[in-house]
């Protein structure tokens, strides 16, 4: 009687796993295995996880594009088309972020550093249309995602002058220099602030309610 092909290729390829294991034997009887196993073909992380890594990248690359057109668009003084950039560019990170879609090993200050960079452009802005309070909140945000960014603190203190809050902007230009002394145009704004503040201690403002009085909600 003939035999099915599916029945004797199933016998023989059982007898070739067997004469292959046992020429693997070694003295003791024990299979012999490889002891060097190339790890790069294998890995404990899930499949998902390098789809996740593609869209992080790809989340950054865009904000990364918004910002470039948003930045061409304020060298042509098209603010409010720039800040609209700007602001797609911050939602996206924030979204990024929130996510939690990166993983421990590839978690970095990316995020925050640009988020700082976004809301400092912002505050640029803000001060060019004459927006003088959404400036300085721009401003503190961007300090507040990277306090170690002197270009952030010094916007900061410009758009703090720009609202009479002369000794906050002191603080933080004077911050500003301790993290980069070599920066001339922030020794400029200390000698504007520091010559503004003396003009100020130097006015009466008896006629003047509390409260309307520049400089007096800040003064120490």
């Amino acid at each position: 009687m003939k035999r099915s092909s599916a029945i004797s290729f199933k016998l023989s390829s059982k007898r070739k796993c067997d004469l292959h294991l046992n020429s693997l034997k070694s003295k003791s009887g024990l299979p012999c295995f490889p002891t060097e196993v190339d790890d790069s073909k294998y890995s404990n992380e899930p499949p998902f996880v390098t789809h996740r890594s593609i869209a992080i990248e790809d989340t950054l690359t865009v904000c990364k594009r918004l910002k470039s057109e948003g930045n061409i668009l304020a060298e042509n003084s098209r603010f409010w088309e720039a800040l609209s950039k700007f602001k797609g560019a911050i939602e996206l990170q924030l979204e990024q972020v929130s996510s939690r879609l990166e993983s421990i090993d590839t978690m970095d200050k990316t995020p925050s550093v640009l988020l700082s960079v976004l809301h400092e452009l912002c505050s640029q802005c803000y001060s060019e249309l004459g927006e003088l309070y959404p400036a300085v909140e721009s401003a503190e945000k961007a300090v507040n995602y990277n306090r170690s960014c002197y270009v952030a603190l010094q916007t900061l203190a410009r758009a703090q002058v720009n609202i009479g809050e002369l000794y906050l902007a002191k603080d933080n230009i004077q911050h500003c220099l301790h993290l980069d002394p070599s920066c001339f145009d922030s020794w400029a704004d200390l000698k504007h602030i520091v010559s503004l503040t003396q003009k100020l201690k130097s006015t009466s403002w008896s006629n003047l309610p509390v409260e309307t009085r520049p400089g007096v909600v800040c003064q120490r």
